[in-house]
């Protein structure tokens, strides 16, 4: 731990009672859809040569009890898969296979579906389930590194969206992802029933994420229909709260395309525009409204070939345009969810290294996340709307939570952490000894806690037809409820002094 490390100012008792609220969220079991395959895959797989008999590694399965040996070659990549299932169907039931001397190469499944180990869990049930298979080799650095089992993953709790999983995956209009969409304020709805705070917000949170990502992907396979083959590889990459996988329930577009360099095709080809435009109509109809600021694919500025994108970047920085702060964390909190991940990857590096030639841009940052403050006044009173249709009223989104996300994405930038989640930002920062583990659990509870109370007023005036908006009346909760929110905005604020204080630091 970094014994010089800047300390928030914090709130005793809202520190104690926000540790308390979170030690009590450690107790609710709940399904872990956005960690990581590498929390649950099997490192020891059983593996064999292409030329391996099928005698002998049938003696192997059995020896071990597995249903499934991956083939690798000389450099330990899976070059194909023999599962219980291959063996009934193409060696028992076929008179011809002598196990003795056939090579498994002769009956192993061809060309492996693989996922990388920091895939999450429901990416994997959303493959596996699209695919059909049970198995899924991961791969890391071109080598085998685990696998996982569609058996292993239903034993973990509570696989609601798998029932959704199948329909996004069968949708062949618009009108049934919209449908599908639709049925999110429910299914949050049911699993808040259970009135704990906090971490089970997040949860349901990141199960909406994912599910809208797959409704994405599937929304863009549509639009790519009738279109022919792509010019050159592009890469569909989202940004806002669905790159960092913090949903709530009506997020706007927030996507962009990079498109591979190829002689000839630039951002304007027409496949590319057709496909974006298409796309963000669909999008559009599906429930995901425009982008007020048109952060949408189907805007030139957020499609261009990866050398166009990369000369934009370097503009940005070195322009200090008027929309940096914005821009930059469009760039740094976007995740790819289509096409050829290495298309993002290098332009991610790329990112990164101009941001660390660039100071400046976190006092730009700093300005705009500087001027908010959370709703509390004097003696700890909620300070409310004035006026208007929200009269009495404070929204828990834009008056507290997205101060959060905007000052912990500071930090994590300035401290060179490519982590895009908030609470993994926290634990990254934690972890490195960029801020104490006490700070650490009391912006995380902070955070949670927001959430709660932010999608628990979505799910309820969803469930009574109304609008859904984050806007909350503090007159009419639990005096339980009050005490909460204003340990949480305290918190809120402890972080943004200690921002703050960052930047009195700061050599630019």
């Amino acid at each position: 731990m970094n014994t010089n490390i800047r300390r928030a100012e914090v709130d005793v008792d809202s520190l104690k009672r926000l540790q308390e609220t979170r030690e009590s969220l450690k107790q609710v079991e709940s399904f872990p859809y956005r960690e990581n395959l590498r929390s649950v895959m099997a490192t020891d797989v059983l593996t064999c040569k292409p030329d391996d008999t099928l005698k002998n590694i049938f003696k192997r399965m059995a020896d071990q009890q597995v249903s499934s040996i991956i083939v690798v070659d000389h450099e330990a990549h899976p070059v194909g898969i023999l599962t219980e299932r291959d063996i009934m169907q193409r060696v028992v039931t076929v008179d011809s296979i002598d196990p003795e001397i056939t090579p498994v190469s002769k009956v192993m499944t061809r060309d492996t579906i693989i996922l990388h180990p920091d895939n999450t869990i429901y990416r994997a049930l959303s493959v596996l389930h699209e695919s059909g298979v049970k198995h899924l080799p991961l791969v890391e650095k071109d080598r085998l590194a685990g696998i996982v089992t569609l058996r292993q993953l239903l034993k973990l709790r509570y696989p609601e969206p798998l029932t959704l999983i199948e329909g996004i995956k069968d949708a062949t209009d618009v009108a049934t992802l919209k449908a599908i969409k639709n049925k999110l304020p429910g299914m949050a709805e049911e699993r808040l029933r259970s009135g704990r705070l906090g971490r089970l917000a997040y949860d349901i949170v990141a199960m909406i994420s994912l599910i809208n990502r797959d409704i994405h992907r599937q929304a863009l396979k549509l639009a790519a229909e009738g279109l022919g083959e792509p010019p050159a590889p592009y890469c569909l990459y989202v940004t806002g709260s669905h790159g960092r996988l913090e949903n709530l329930l009506t997020p706007d577009q927030d996507h962009g395309i990079i498109i591979a360099d190829n002689e000839g095709n630039f951002q304007y080809d027409q496949y590319y525009i057709d496909l974006s435009v298409r796309f963000s109509e669909y999008l559009d109809e599906i429930g995901f409204e425009w982008c007020p600021g048109y952060i949408m694919s189907c805007n030139p500025i957020w499609r261009k070939s990866l050398t166009e994108w990369k000369q934009q970047i370097r503009y940005w920085f070195e322009g200090q345009v008027r929309e940096m702060g914005r821009f930059v964390t469009v760039l740094f909190d976007a995740a790819p969810i289509a096409g050829d991940i290495d298309l993002f990857k290098e332009l991610n590096n790329y990112a990164f290294g101009e941001l660390a030639k660039h100071h400046e841009v976190f006092r730009v940052l700093h300005e705009e996340e500087g001027g908010h403050r959370v709703p509390l006044g004097f003696l700890g009173r909620f300070l409310t709307e004035k006026g208007g249709d929200h009269r009495g009223q404070l929204d828990v989104k834009r008056s507290g939570l997205i101060f959060v996300v905007e000052a912990i994405r500071i930090l994590a930038l300035k401290n060179h952490i490519r982590e895009t989640g908030t609470l993994k930002r926290i634990a990254k920062l934690v972890n490195k000894g960029f801020i104490h583990p006490n700070d650490g659990e009391y912006f995380e509870s902070a955070y949670q806690v927001l959430l709660h109370y932010a999608l628990k007023s979505q799910v309820s005036k969803a469930a009574k037809g109304e609008k859904i908006d984050t806007y909350i009346d503090p007159g009419i909760l639990s005096p339980r409820d009050k005490e909460m929110l204003r340990h949480a905005f305290k918190a809120v604020s402890s972080l943004q002094d200690l921002v703050a204080s960052e930047f009195g630091q700061l050599i630019i």
